[in-house]
């Protein structure tokens, strides 16, 4: 057997050892690369699992709300108004129940609508975030920018509902938390990318601490848009207003 040490130096020997130790570590480091690849992987692909679960529970919510309760409320009504014609004498109070039933109506029209806006799928996602911005910059009483032609561009649905999920998220934080004079959602496409842009003059908060309860909902659209190979950046701080971008791959 021959012995290799012989045809070495002392001195070629330590560069082979140094040689094969950065081999060794080469294919170490990898295999390291490619076992976080595959986790990361992985990990979006169950996101997107679970998202899509998600979403087909809020389509079945909402299709629930919409057509049983919904029919069911709207007999009631008409049975309240029928008999109200025919007795006057309780008029006042079936008025009242009427009523009632109209707000618990519209509730319940809104709360199918926010768990699967119909617009969604109808008039695409440029018409829904459209409405979206209306709805609060009119409940606000305040100007609303809007350029969102971008929006018509075609998305994979999985991509249209998560933008729209975005949308929805930051217009529904600014009216609740932001206290804005104006409000600004613009689309605009670069680099193969979709970007929507929400942006307000309101309140802000302080981007360097851990977001309060409010802002956990950014949380969940992050880890959507990361599903889809998407980003979410905000740029805000105290007093000046808060910036959302949302990032998302165009189809090939």
């Amino acid at each position: 057997m021959l012995e290799l040490r012989a045809f070495f130096s002392p001195a070629s020997e330590q560069h082979a050892l140094q040689a094969a130790a950065r081999g060794g570590g080469s294919m170490q480091a990898g295999f390291g690369t490619r076992r976080g690849n595959a986790a990361e992987t992985w990990r979006r692909k169950v996101a997107r699992r679970l998202i899509a679960a998600e979403e087909k529970l809020c389509l079945r919510l909402s299709r629930e709300l919409h057509d049983d309760l919904g029919q069911m409320l709207a007999s009631v009504a008409l049975e309240l108004h029928t008999i109200r014609m025919e007795s006057q004498d309780m008029d006042q109070r079936l008025t009242r129940a009427a009523m009632l039933v109209d707000q618990l109506s519209a509730k319940v029209h809104d709360a199918a609508w926010s768990l699967r806006p119909a617009d969604l799928d109808h008039a695409g996602l440029r018409a829904s975030v459209e409405d979206l911005a209306t709805m609060l910059c009119s409940q606000l009483d305040i100007p609303c920018d809007m350029d969102l032609a971008a929006l018509s561009y075609i998305l994979i649905p999985e991509s249209a509902l998560t933008v729209y999920r975005v949308a929805q998220e930051a217009l529904t934080n600014i009216g609740k938390h932001a206290r804005p004079s104006r409000v600004s959602v613009t689309a605009h496409v670069h680099d193969h990318r979709l970007r929507l842009t929400i942006e307000d003059d309101g309140l802000g908060f302080d981007g360097h601490v851990a977001p309060g309860s409010h802002h956990l909902g950014l949380a969940g659209v992050r880890e959507r848009l990361a599903s889809i190979g998407g980003e979410l950046s905000i740029e805000t701080a105290k007093g000046k207003g808060t910036t959302i971008y949302a990032d998302v791959p165009l189809m090939d």
